[in-house]
């Protein structure tokens, strides 16, 4: 044992205070020994834990970013099988995502119909209400009342220039999306409401059947923020080649 006062501790040179620390751990058993430091020096291990986890979160962060969304797809209607919207989603990215860059198509459902669970639809609708105001949702597949419901208020937009620059990329496969379009009440001004080219009804789609969905009614749409227009054009040109 040391002959150091235990008092004479303070203000002592580092390197003495350790040794009087070892001189006490010797003594100790194994058990007295990890209640000793637990106990002194806990806040010292919480703080080293948080600062290791927060430094591998930065290092990982830096080193593989999040990728970027090249799409957000809204599964809003019908009954599917989270198994289906991934065999879509991986579809998705392999015909739209630039492999030299980092991105990625999501598919994800949202259950905000009737018949649910009310705090899980109110959630879901929450959610696609505050997605739609970040400008970060893109396409939503929905049946015909959400189409007219969506339309009157203003969540989605005319398909006009979608069409449009569908028909000028592939000719052929436009020819079967026009014959699928649908129109619904669009609010043009403050009052103001017309018809417009709202959804496209792809219940028969060759996309869809390929991948194994059932037959039901759904509509193609998109969001009135979006900002992915190159990507929703070969999107819809996709679910009908």
């Amino acid at each position: 044992m040391s002959d150091i006062p235990e008092k004479s501790l303070i203000g002592a040179p580092v390197k003495v205070q350790f040794r009087r620390e070892i001189e006490k751990l010797r003594e100790m058993t194994f058990k007295k020994k990890l209640e000793y430091i637990w106990e002194y020096y806990k806040l010292y291990i919480i703080g080293l834990v948080i600062f290791a986890v927060l430094l591998g979160t930065l290092i990982n962060t830096l080193l593989n970013p999040a990728p970027d969304t090249a799409l957000f797809v809204a599964w809003n209607a019908g009954f599917v099988q989270d198994e289906q919207l991934e065999v879509l989603s991986d579809f998705l990215n392999e015909q739209i995502v630039d492999e030299s860059k980092n991105e990625e198509v999501i598919v994800s459902l949202f259950l905000t119909g009737d018949g649910g669970d009310p705090t899980f639809t109110m959630a879901n609708t929450q959610r696609l209400v505050a997605m739609l105001a970040a400008g970060v949702l893109d396409i939503l597949i929905i049946d015909a009342q959400m189409l007219e419901e969506k339309s009157y208020v203003g969540f989605i937009k005319p398909l006009d220039d979608v069409l449009a620059e569908a028909k000028r990329m592939n000719p052929s496969v436009y020819s079967r999306i026009e014959e699928n379009i649908t129109y619904a009440i669009y609010e043009t001004g403050e009052d103001e409401y017309i018809e417009k080219m709202m959804g496209i009804n792809i219940t028969k789609s060759p996309l869809l059947k390929r991948l194994g969905f059932f037959e039901q009614e759904l509509y193609f749409s998109i969001a009135a923020s979006t900002g992915q227009f190159k990507n929703i054009v070969k999107a819809l040109i996709l679910l009908f080649e």
